[in-house]
């Protein structure tokens, strides 16, 4: 009987998605497929409630949209997706008595006639998953006509990992067996991008709260609360990156960020006055403490939406100037809202230009009112405001708050039962931030393309990448618990197709108290978990009212210095970095499933990342932790900081004192350091380190350009390949390719090959080879 068992068991385990599918298609009516006709892009297929379009983007993209037989009305489009003419793709069309077959040279679609249900194979004939039926629904939504859209996917092996969906604050990383509601909220990030170690992913391209349900593992929901159809994106990898990098394609590409904006930013709630701003920069300069970025958060202003400086604030233009002097960038807060009793809420009014008046709860008394974004003119003027008052002045950087909406004292967003320009806004709920950040960053690069445009927004969308947008995790909690759940939610925010996230380094909410041990230790954690996240940025609420990072006692000061030196010395990584996120759709902050997507434990490490291909992070979030367990997936290993080589496949017990944060770089890479810097640009990144981790072959594009404007688009910077040949041990450092104004003539690299004490730790190496160069190849036995 065991054998039998252990025979039929792993049979059964196949078999299950299936009969799964079949029982849950038998709730719902047969939709069979009456009739089909072949396209230029794909095929029409008419099913008996529906027709069913799959439209052939790419080789390993397909337009899936199903719409009911009763015509339905044409809603105005929401701009998520950018890209919708495509070229020819080549494309077979087979039938026989049972199934539709459409073929690519990547993807198989197999339509059974019977139940119309959707069987997705890769060329090999994998099955990688089914679309068992899908339906749409009539029903009422703010006062609208429209339709429930529903698909049921079915699941297929019991090691697949889903992955995405935005950024979601239980602390889940891999969402096989749990559901998700895709809607916008303060801390909840709505992106409706579904990733699959199967080696898939699915778009759903709906902007109305949505819903992912795989409770019952094998069975995979997805619906949505107002549609005239099912419209989804089907993404064949099989890598992430590769579905990472068509979901970029469709809804847009990610642009680069001035230098500055890599480095450390200094931010609390809230600099109450323009002495205390100049006093907090004047003192990080004479501590020589690196930092690029000073940030005003809310309520500098007046009354809320006039952009008015209150007299706490004497000379904006005269503080603005005088940190541009001392090297700092300047950004402010301004949020979406207006309360009554200025010129420009009276304007907003009259033109009809605000969602609703008043909002329950809130900070006023006489309420607010929140603007509606999907009305062009109104767009054009909330920046028109922005530009005069700010951006004009010196400006560098958006913090756009609370735009998902928030509304205070209600759960649901306030779109959900109001009008907006275009339509209900039921049906256009999640996609107010999009809207919001758009109107911002296309109104800074038509007033200039001096300077790139830097946003950080409290909510994002699918898009918001294409817009000089960085999310951050949202008003959470100064907490050991809060702090873990951080992990897992930039991870799947990343994975998202979103390469730049951040959190409130302390947490923001119930503060923290700097006299207090305890939570001195957390900001330390946290900390150290920033200078490896895309955007390094301290915030909070602080008892006392500070939060430099002075402000913590002088032990503790050392630690985080350390940690700030570190980011900048590695700028030159960074910023690459960033470059291949530009011109290579590539992902800073990496989960291993990213580079080990068929390894089980990667799949299931929701703690530990990749920061760039090179370096493992694996952030302590364990109050008193001297150690923790850490997960080295297949490859070889170096300890960043002693340099010790070891076997990866395992986990191992890294040793982790307050001091030091575990980080682990992969053989074959290399990883290039600058000097020291006091702000980003302080000087040449030169000499520049250049650490060679030996065991495999290795290659690195060193980037460079003019630091802050958009020359770059129009060719104007340079990149340095570096080549290890591990058998040979030999480094190339390529020839130059391509010039900027102001580009250095000669860099000096210092390369050394990191062994156990030998090029380890975050100081500069005192036993590199130097190497002069000046853009001609260069080929060294270091």
């Amino acid at each position: 009987m065991r054998k039998m068992k252990g025979f039929w068991l792993p049979l059964l385990l196949l078999a299950f998605p299936l009969i799964e599918a079949r029982a849950g298609a038998q709730w719902n009516p047969p939709n069979p497929v009456v009739s089909f006709e072949k396209q230029t892009n794909g095929v029409e297929i008419h099913q008996q409630a529906g027709t069913l379009r799959l439209e052939v983007d790419a080789p390993d993209l397909l337009h899936v949209t199903y719409l009911p037989l009763e015509k339905t009305e044409s809603h105005p489009s929401d701009n998520v997706v950018v890209k919708k003419d495509w070229p020819a793709a080549t494309f077979d069309l087979a039938s026989d008595e049972k199934t539709i077959t459409l073929s690519t040279a990547k993807l198989k679609i197999v339509v059974e006639r019977e139940s119309g249900a959707l069987r997705y194979e890769d060329a090999a004939g994998q099955q990688l998953t089914t679309e068992a039926y899908r339906s749409l629904r009539p029903v009422e939504v703010n006062g609208e006509k429209t339709h429930h859209a529903e698909s049921f996917f079915a699941i297929y092996g019991s090691h697949e990992g889903l992955y995405g969906l935005g950024q979601h604050q239980a602390g889940v990383w891999n969402y096989r067996g749990e559901t998700v509601d895709l809607s916008q909220e303060n801390t909840e990030i709505a992106v409706p991008l579904l990733v699959s170690t199967n080696g898939y992913g699915i778009f759903w391209n709906n902007p109305s709260r949505s819903r992912v349900n795989n409770r019952f593992v094998h069975s995979l929901y997805l619906s949505a609360e107002v549609a005239d159809r099912i419209d989804y994106y089907f993404i064949y990898g099989p890598g992430v990156d590769q579905i990472i990098g068509r979901y970029r394609e469709l809804t847009g590409e990610v642009p680069l960020f001035g230098r500055w904006a890599y480095g450390f930013w200094q931010c609390k709630n809230k600099y109450q006055s323009q002495a205390e701003i100049e006093g907090v920069a004047a003192k990080y300069r004479s501590l020589h403490i690196p930092v690029d970025n000073i940030v005003q958060d809310w309520f500098w202003w007046v009354t809320m939406g006039e952009m008015k400086w209150n007299s706490k604030y004497p000379d904006p233009q005269g503080m603005i100037n005088k940190l541009h002097e001392q090297h700092f960038h300047l950004m402010v807060s301004v949020w979406p809202y207006f309360r009554p009793g200025t010129s420009i809420y009276d304007q907003f009014d009259k033109n009809g230009w605000f969602i609703a008046k008043t909002l329950v709860g809130g900070f006023h008394p006489l309420g607010q009112a929140l603007y509606d974004p999907s009305n062009p003119q109104a767009r054009a003027e909330y920046w028109k405001n922005i530009d005069a008052s700010l951006f004009a002045k010196g400006v560098d950087a958006w913090w756009l708050d609370t735009d998902e909406p928030e509304t205070e004292g209600r759960e649901d967003n306030i779109l959900i039962d109001h009008k907006v320009h275009i339509g209900s806004g039921a049906r256009y709920a999640n996609i107010y931030p999009l809207w919001h950040s758009e109107g911002v960053s296309q109104g800074q690069q038509t007033a200039s393309d001096k300077k790139r445009v830097f946003i950080l927004s409290r909510s994002a969308y699918a898009g918001s990448q294409r817009l000089g947008v960085t999310a951050w995790s949202g008003d959470v909690l100064s907490d050991w618990e809060t702090f873990k759940r951080q992990i897992p939610a930039g991870l799947n925010y990343s994975i998202s197709g979103n390469p730049y996230w951040t959190t409130d380094i302390g947490g923001f909410i119930s503060g923290g108290n700097l006299n207090d041990p305890k939570f001195r230790e957390l900001f330390i954690r946290w900390f150290q978990f920033g200078a490896f996240s895309p955007i390094f940025r301290v915030h909070g609420t602080r008892y006392p009212d500070e939060n430099e990072l002075w402000s913590y006692g002088p032990d503790a000061q050392k630690i985080l210095v350390d940690y700030d030196n570190l980011r900048y010395r590695l700028l030159p990584y960074i910023y690459s970095q960033a470059w291949q996120i530009t011109s290579n759709r590539a992902t800073l902050m990496r989960p291993l499933v990213m580079d080990w997507r068929d390894d089980v434990d990667a799949q299931d490490t929701g703690d530990e990342y990749l920061f760039g291909p090179a370096i493992l992070v694996s952030p302590v979030t364990t109050q008193g932790a001297t150690s923790r367990r850490v997960y080295l997936p297949k490859a070889e290993w170096y300890d960043f900081w002693t340099g010790a080589k070891m076997d990866g496949a395992r986990y191992i017990n890294a040793e982790a004192p307050l001091d030091k944060l575990p980080l682990f770089v992969r053989a074959g890479s290399i990883l290039p350091l600058g000097p020291a810097m006091e702000w980003s640009t302080q000087k040449p990144a030169d000499p520049i380190e250049i650490r060679i981790y030996p065991g495999a072959d290795g290659d690195f594009t060193l980037y460079e350009d003019e630091n802050d404007n958009y020359n770059y688009t129009k060719g104007q910077h340079a990149t340095i390949r570096l080549q290890w040949d591990d058998t040979a041990k030999t480094l190339t450092i390529g020839a130059r390719q391509g010039s900027f104004p102001g580009m250095i003539a000669k860099h000096t690299f210092n390369v050394i090959v990191v062994a156990q004490s030998h090029g380890a730790g975050a100081l500069e190496s005192t036993q590199a080879r130097r190497v002069e160069y000046s853009g001609d190849q260069v080929q060294i036995h270091p």
